[in-house]
Formats: structure tokens, C-alpha cells, sequence
């Protein structure tokens, strides 16, 4: 089957980014599938004389093979939807224990806020030791390293609290892509 995938290319290149990935071993099989269900043969000379000699069933084929990439764009965009979804869901979820726990006057409540304060003041006094002190030969590697790490901590307190715009636009993209457009396509 899969020499009928070159005359499918050739047909709709658009199906060839498909081949690839998680799905491109199930792709290959549809497209194949197509192939074979229009042309009436597994053969790939046969397949391509037959596309050659007719027009209508060339015309036929790249429709279907057309067809078939639009399912797999709109299958790869619910996946990134369904991926966003459980991404906002599971910060609703954050938001809502940590409401619960405010409202149950529970200590902890104050976890993330003793975290954000135990990383952002380590930060601040790695950064202020490092640019203020002399510090011991060799050190360089570890301090940086160190700084690194904290400085990515830091990133993450900041956006728990403030959100991220990175996270935002990506939300915000994958919306208007999944948004049905004027003209009835997705």
C-alpha cells in the first residue's frame, strides 16, 4: 500500500504533512485506502495509468485526498482545543481550591503565597550577592546555574500570580483558529 503514497503526493501534497507524527502511520493507510478505492487497485503502475487516462478520476482523487487532509487539520485542531481545555481546566481548578481553602479559613491558603515570597527573596539576594560580593574562584559555573534555576522559578511565581502573556496568546490563537469562519468552514 505504501507505494500508492508518491502518486497520492503527487495528487495533493497538502495530505503530506499528515505522514508524519503520531497519526502518519493510520494517515498513510487512509491515503493509501483512498488511492486503491478510486483508482480499483493496490498497484501503483496501474494506479497512475489510470490517473493518467482519465481526468474525471484524477479530479476524483485529489478531491478525496483533499478531503481527507481537511479531517486531519480539524482533528489536529480539537486535539489542541481538547488540550487548552484541560489546561484552563485545570487552572479553574487551582483557583477554585485555593477559593475554597480562603473560605474555609484554612492555613493552607498560604502556600503559594509563602512559596512566591521564599523564591522571589532568594532570587533578589542571589542576584544582590552575586553583583555585590566577591565571590570564590570557580565558582562561576554553580552561580550561574543556580541563577538559572531561580530565575525560572521566579517566571513561574510572577505568571501564577499576574498569568502569562505567552500562555495568553497561544490561548487566544488556538481560539480564533477553532472559531468557525464566515462561509460555513472551520
Amino acid at each position: 500500500m505504501g507505494a500508492l503514497i508518491p502518486l497520492a503526493l503527487s495528487l495533493a501534497p497538502e495530505i503530506g504533512k499528515w505522514l508524519f507524527g503520531a497519526a502518519g502511520e493510520k494517515t498513510a493507510a487512509a491515503v493509501a485506502q483512498v488511492v486503491q478505492t478510486v483508482t480499483g487497485t493496490t498497484d501503483d503502475q496501474v494506479a497512475q495509468q489510470a490517473i493518467n487516462a482519465n481526468p474525471q478520476l484524477a479530479a476524483q482523487l485529489r478531491y478525496q485526498l483533499a478531503q481527507l487532509a481537511a479531517q486531519q487539520e480539524q482533528a489536529a485542531r480539537q486535539a489542541e482545543l481538547d488540550l487548552l481545555t484541560a489546561r484552563l481546566k485545570d487552572v479553574a481548578d487551582a483557583r477554585a481550591q485555593t477559593v475554597s481553602l480562603a473560605q474555609a479559613s484554612s492555613p493552607v491558603q498560604w502556600a503559594p503565597v509563602v512559596v512566591s515570597f521564599v523564591v522571589l527573596t532568594t532570587f533578589g539576594v542571589v542576584m544582590w550577592a552575586a553583583l555585590t560580593r566577591a565571590l570564590p574562584a570557580g565558582s562561576e559555573t554553580i552561580l550561574n546555574m543556580l541563577l538559572g534555576t531561580l530565575a525560572a522559578m521566579a517566571t513561574a511565581t510572577v505568571s501564577y500570580w499576574v498569568g502569562s502573556s505567552a500562555g495568553s496568546a497561544q490561548k487566544t490563537d488556538l481560539l480564533y483558529r477553532s472559531a468557525p469562519k464566515a462561509g460555513g468552514g472551520a
